[in-house]
Order: C-alpha cells, then structure tokens, then sequence
C-alpha cells in the first residue's frame, strides 16, 4: 500500500517540473502502474480479508479496495482523456505553465484521495479529505477568471465548515473510545474502535455520527449541503470535474460509512440508517428541481451527481445485505459512468467554448463521435437498460420495496422519470436540430476513454468480475 503512495506523491513532484511531452505519456504510465498494483492488492484481501502496513494506520478491506479500484481506475482514464484536453486549451491560449500547474494540482488531489482510501486511521484520514480540499479548490479556480476564483472560494468556506464539523464528530468518536483503547493514536484507527463497539456509549456514538454525516455530507453534496457543488463543477477543468464526481464524493461517503459501520455493531445502527434515508431522499428530490430548469451543461451533471449520492446513500439506509450490495454497485458504476458524461461535454466544450444547451445545435454532425458516444451516456446516466446504473438501482429499489420502504421509493422513482425527462430534454438540444458550427476534429486521447467507458457501463451490466463481486459480498460483513 505504501508503495502506491510513495509513486504517486514523487511523480506529483516530478509531473510539475518535467516537460509536457514527458509529462502527457508518464501520467499515463504512472496512473496505469498504480491500476495494477491496486488490482494485485486487491488479491491480497481476497485472500487476507485485511492487509495492513506502518504500524495498522494503513490497511486496506473488501470497503475501500472497491473505493481503490475506483481512484486508480477513473485516475488512469483521466491520465489518457487529459492528453487530448490539455492540447486543445493549449491551442487556445492556455500557457504551458498552466498545464504544469494542472499536473501538479491533479496528482496531489490524487495522493490525498488514495490516501483517504487506504487509512486506518480517522486523524489521518481527515487530514487527507481536507488535503482533497486544498487541492481541488486550486484546481477550481484553475482558470482564474471571476466564476472561477468565486466558485473556489465557496467551496474552501463550505467544505472547510463541514471538515471542521467531521473534526468534532471524530473528537466525541475519541473521547467515547478513549478510555478503553487508551490515548495513544491507535485509539483511531478504524479496526481497533470497531473491536470495541458494543461497549461505546450509545449515545456519544450518536452524536459523534451527526456531526460526520453532516461534516462529510457537505463534501458529498448531500442536501441542504450541497451548494459548493454546481460552481465547482461548472467552473474546474472537466478532467477534474470527472474526479471530483465518480471519486472524491464517494471517498466523502466511505468515511460517513466507517462511522455507520461503528454503528451498526454496536446495536445503534438504526439510527444513522434512518438519517441516511432522509438525507438520500432529499438529495434526490433537490436535484431533481434543478436539473429540470438548467441551461448550463456542466452545472446539470453537477447536480445528476447530486442525485446518484442520494441513492447511494438511501441504499446504505436500508441497511440490509442486498441494499449493500446494491448501493457499493451504485457507487461503482455512477463513477465510470460520470466519467463518460464529463468527458463528452468536456470534449464539447473545448470546441465550442460554452457551456450552454441552446448555444450547441447539431453535435451529430459536428462532432458525430462525440455526441453518439454522449447520447449513449445520456441513457446509461438516467437508468436506461441494458447499461450498469439500471443494474444497480433495480437492485435498490427491489431491496426497499422488500424492506417497507414502499412509499419512499415509490417518491424516488418518481423523481428519478423527472429527471429522465429534463436530460432527455436538455440534451437534445445540443445533439439534435441544424448545426451552428462546421465539423470540428474529434481527439483520439479523449474519444478513447469515452469507448472504454461505455463498453464497461454496458458489461457491468451483466456481468461483474469475480474479484469485484467477491469484494462487494463481503462488504455487507464489514458494514453490519
């Protein structure tokens, strides 16, 4: 586990420094060994259950070895679509200063996301979603114009209230364990609090969980929480913007599920399942209302963010071994399906230089590629069979509807043809009708990751890799 760290905090360094013709093919490589190194990982637990390093504050399970798959996996399509990108903004203007600083910034967002998913250790773990903040606030504000410096400004303000807030739940976690692990740094890690989770006051635990779903929710999205959201990703470089939704918000959620974990063992988990509930409901139906009156491409898919984080997060309130599975799926594939979304308006925007769903018209014929392959994500996004993310929310709604939670997800699916409806509507706009542009060159560096995506958004459909599949049955013993 160190090793993959180690790799990717020296080649954040080196990414900065190196020239760009270096840079654009050893980002690749990089990216690519980490996938690899994560893939054998990965065997390890399957056969271990646990692995750990330096002294138990790292260790990696069946939870956060599908949260690392997911990093090196979306990381490594990113490393090869930012190719493409970054020389087309070069073609436009952007310095090449710039692309260094993007490098840099991207690869340190990386380290710290590995680093959330990997760490035993609750300190360690919060130093490194706040290290996620520093770095993705520069990213936001990346290109430096008013929206930009204001939409990095509100996610540092928001973001570090509820990092603060996450603080205080972890403080209460410590002083309601302390006084039987001791007071040493091991008093936080995950597996040692976990050990001892029938003898923790109920009610502190409680506590403790409000105020990290709270904290965590805010860098989730989870509404009322979620208004740094829509500017970040409207405003930041749509490499990060793919990132930041398929990866850094489930990395916020993993750390919510820890503190459930503890929870759930120790006879209380009741309780934050229900909050769960609420809070993924709400969510949704947030992001609904603005999804159907949005104009702004990359504003929309901030908020359809929103509304995968709901149903992931209302999966995990139900609470029940099928609900698990379904919502650890869930995760897995809005992430890769995300990324696809991203990387399509990302490709039309560096084109057509706006952000606008009624500025675009006939992107079948300007760029043909581009909008079949957008069109594809279109469907897969909404739940629209045969891809992935139908896969998975059957599987949450089924799970529900066996539970009681009838009228719940009957307001979800309701929403979710809302939702269906304005994207279908908006995006429409741009794909269809007489084109306002002559035929624009398609990259081959950002086209590839779209192909490989939308044939894994169709396979996960039917079929889920043994070692995937193994991991997510036997979340539900980590979880419960």
């Amino acid at each position: 586990m160190k090793i993959i760290l180690l790799i990717q905090l020296i080649w954040a360094v080196f990414s900065y420094f190196l020239p760009l013709r270096f840079t654009y093919y050893l980002q690749i490589l990089v990216s690519f060994v980490n996938l690899v190194i994560s893939w054998f990982l990965i065997d390890n637990v399957i056969q271990n259950s646990q692995i750990f390093e330096l002294n138990n504050l790292f260790f990696l399970d069946a939870l956060n070895g599908v949260l690392l798959l997911v990093i090196t996996g979306l990381s490594f399509l990113t490393s090869i679509y930012s190719i493409g990108y970054m020389k087309k903004e070069i073609e436009h203007g952007l310095p090449e200063k710039k692309v260094h600083e993007f490098y840099f910034w991207m690869n340190a967002f990386i380290f710290a996301m590995l680093l959330v998913s990997l760490s035993n250790n609750f300190g360690i773990l919060w130093i490194a979603i706040e290290g996620t903040t520093l770095a993705t606030a520069l990213l936001i504000s990346f290109y430096r114009n008013r929206e930009a410096v204001e939409a990095g400004w509100k996610y540092i303000i928001l973001c570090s209230v509820g990092i603060a807030l996450a603080l205080f739940g972890i403080i209460i976690l410590y002083f309601s364990v302390s006084g039987k692990l001791g007071y040493e740094l091991d008093a936080l890690n995950w597996t040692e609090i976990v050990n001892i989770a029938g003898s923790i006051n109920p009610f502190l635990l409680k506590l403790a969980f409000i105020f990290v779903l709270v904290g965590f929710g805010t860098k989730m999205g989870l509404a009322p929480l979620h208004f740094w959201l829509p500017d970040a990703h409207s405003q930041a470089p749509t490499p990060i913007s793919a990132l930041m939704s398929g990866v850094l918000l489930n990395c916020a959620f993993y750390s919510i599920i820890r503190v459930e974990a503890i929870l759930n063992k120790a006879g209380v988990g009741d309780f934050g399942a229900q909050l769960l509930v609420i809070f993924g409901i709400f969510t949704v139906f947030v992001a609904s209302l603005f999804i159907i009156k949005q104009i702004d491409y990359k504003r929309l898919l901030a908020y359809s963010t929103m509304e995968h984080m709901g149903i992931i997060a209302f999966a995990f309130g139900i609470n029940t071994k099928l609900a698990i599975f379904a919502g650890i799926f869930h995760l897995l594939n809005h992430a890769f399906v995300k990324g696809l979304m991203f990387f399509s308006v990302g490709s039309v925007l560096t084109n057509f230089h706006t952000k606008n769903f009624f500025e675009i018209k006939g992107l079948f014929k300007t760029l043909p590629i581009t909008a079949g392959l957008m069109l594809l994500g279109v469907l897969a996004i909404t739940g629209t069979p045969p891809f992935n993310i139908f896969a998975s929310e059957f599987l949450v709604f089924m799970s529900a509807f066996k539970e009681g939670y009838i009228w719940q997800a009957i307001i979800l699916i309701a929403l979710l043809i809302l939702i269906f409806g304005g994207f279908v509507y908006h995006f429409s706009q741009m794909l269809m009708g007489k084109p306002n542009k002559e035929r624009k060159p398609e990259s081959p560096w950002m086209i590839i990751p779209m192909l490989i995506l939308i044939v894994i958004c169709v396979v996960l459909t039917f079929y889920i890799p043994e070692k995937i599949n193994i991991l997510f049955k036997n979340i539900d013993q980590i979880v419960r």
